[in-house]
């Protein structure tokens, strides 16, 4: 699908191909969350890294980039790299610039210490943004300054999803993008790739309760919610406003 003219989600995947700059994004990675995890004493398989792999290459083989863009939050840990961080983010490296592309990690506030590593591939660390083209490129903690002629700023940091209840008030979730403005300039707000980050209901969400000071600026009520289901499909929801209109205000029977 693509959510604007030469920029579409490929396969229904959480990622975005920018066909100009022959450029995949992906966003919020956090290699090395089972480690975090176990230190709080829940135990996970380290799989996750595994999965996501999979799906990398298999993004890189659909599209065809030139470019790898990682929108922030490669690693998990605030502080230094975790030895699971450590194996996992130089395999990444490894294994993209193998393939012959272009890396570049724009820093997203789980990124202390990820220069360590970048250094030894030589790849580049971009703090506050990148410029692409007439893309800007954040992770989306911080604001940032969005130059004139800007097309569209794209962050990470927030992982949209869709809330849902069905008739046993049972609650599910669906990654989705979310496409809107701040400040004038088109914003697209992108998921997270870890499958472990099921991300934040943004149809149940108040605007205090947004992490990013981007988002938290913008009237998400006209934000259009892009669900992508690993395996399913991309759909277009309807905005913000009109799915918290819809919300049931008792239980049905």
């Amino acid at each position: 699908m693509n959510i604007m003219r030469g920029v579409r989600v490929p396969d229904s995947h959480p990622a975005l191909f920018f066909q100009d700059q022959q450029c995949l994004v992906l966003s919020d990675l956090h290699i090395g969350y089972e480690s975090a995890l176990k230190e709080k004493g829940v135990f996970l398989p380290q799989a996750s890294y595994g999965h996501m792999k999979g799906v990398i290459e298999e993004l890189i083989e659909a599209t065809r980039p030139k470019t790898v863009v990682l929108l922030g939050d490669l690693k998990h840990e605030f502080g230094k790299p975790s030895p699971q961080e450590w194996i996992e983010v130089q395999d990444l490296l490894s294994t993209l610039l193998g393939k012959g592309l272009k890396v570049h990690v724009v820093r997203g506030n789980h990124d202390n210490y990820v220069l360590s590593i970048l250094r030894r591939f030589n790849v580049a660390l971009h703090e506050p943004t990148l410029v692409l083209g007439d893309y800007l490129f954040a992770h989306g903690h911080a604001k940032v300054d969005v130059p004139r002629g800007t097309r569209a700023l794209i962050i990470g940091h927030e992982h949209p999803a869709v809330s849902s209840l069905d008739l046993s008030e049972a609650r599910y979730k669906f990654k989705c993008f979310l496409i809107g403005k701040y400040r004038g300039t088109r914003l697209v707000v992108m998921p997270a790739l870890s499958p472990l980050s099921s991300g934040v209901g943004i149809n149940e969400t108040p605007p205090k309760g947004l992490l990013s000071p981007i988002l938290r600026e913008t009237d998400l009520e006209s934000f259009t919610p892009i669900v992508v289901e690993e395996g399913i499909g991309v759909f277009r929801f309807p905005q913000i406003g009109l799915m918290r209109s819809m919300r049931p205000t008792s239980r049905p029977r």
